[in-house]
């Protein structure tokens, strides 16, 4: 791997886990570096390596949710699934997840544009706006429903607008409606595994399409630092929110915009 693949592992593991929008700082290094930072087979590669970080670290959840979720395709009738937790979280992240489909079919048709100041004007705004809903949110009520879900999926589907933040999105829906700082990044980390799987999905088709070969000996060692980079990130993320609030995001967000709308 090149010097410059290895900072696109850093950066996406990093990245993708903070309410700083992981597709932003890939397009910032692409234009700063001259280089394409959105190649389709490293596109495909650094997305596997987020997805496995959030599989490895939240695989017990996710065994129970699968779990719960085929015992009711068995038996939907089964009065005791309403009171399975495990079951409503997992119709939580389908339903969360329809809203970026939608929109995810109809953003790769337009294909918005990477541009630094488009990324500079959202990494302020969205930043403000989650620290205004962090910090004004006082009732905490960790209670999802299926209504807050779903406005929890439009909120991600933001973030196809360079610089938005996919997390930071749905951290800040979750928090408008109650959910602990805790809870909200733990169902954001989430709902990234299937919204990852579509992307993953979708790119790797366009790869096959246009015929590029994929050397997945360099590939492997990237998705596995990436992952373990993640890894890393979220558990220090969760370790951290349980004391602090999101003000330092939205401080690092702020510089960067100004930074960008200033220099670019």
């Amino acid at each position: 791997m090149t010097i410059y693949i290895l900072i696109l592992c850093f950066v996406q593991g990093i990245s993708e886990f903070l309410p700083i929008s992981s597709s932003a700082h890939l397009a910032l290094l692409g234009y700063f570096f001259k280089e394409s930072a959105t190649s389709l087979e490293w596109e495909v590669a650094l997305h596997l390596g987020t997805l496995l970080s959030v599989i490895l670290y939240f695989w017990c959840d996710l065994w129970e949710m699968i779990k719960s979720f085929i015992a009711w395709v068995f038996s939907p009738m089964n009065a005791s699934h309403k009171e399975n937790s495990h079951l409503r979280q997992a119709w939580y992240l389908i339903i969360a997840t329809l809203p970026a489909v939608a929109v995810g079919y109809v953003a790769k048709q337009i294909s918005p544009e990477n541009s630094p100041k488009l990324i500079g004007i959202m990494a302020i705004v969205f930043g403000i706006l989650l620290y205004l809903i962090d910090h004004f949110q006082k009732r905490e009520n960790d209670n999802l429903s299926y209504p807050k879900a779903f406005a929890i999926g439009c909120a991600q589907a933001l973030a196809f607008i360079p610089g938005v933040s996919r997390s930071g999105s749905c951290i800040t829906a979750a928090r408008a409606f109650g959910l602990s700082r805790v809870k909200a990044t733990r169902f954001a980390f989430l709902l990234s595994i299937p919204t990852v799987i579509g992307a993953v999905t979708l790119t790797t088709y366009d790869a096959v399409k246009q015929g590029i070969t994929l050397e997945w000996g360099n590939l492997s060692m990237a998705i596995i630092l990436t992952a373990i980079i993640g890894i890393v990130v979220i558990h220090a993320i969760l370790k951290f929110l349980e004391k602090y609030s999101f003000s330092v995001f939205m401080i690092y967000r702020v510089i960067l915009g100004v930074l960008l709308l200033l220099f670019c």
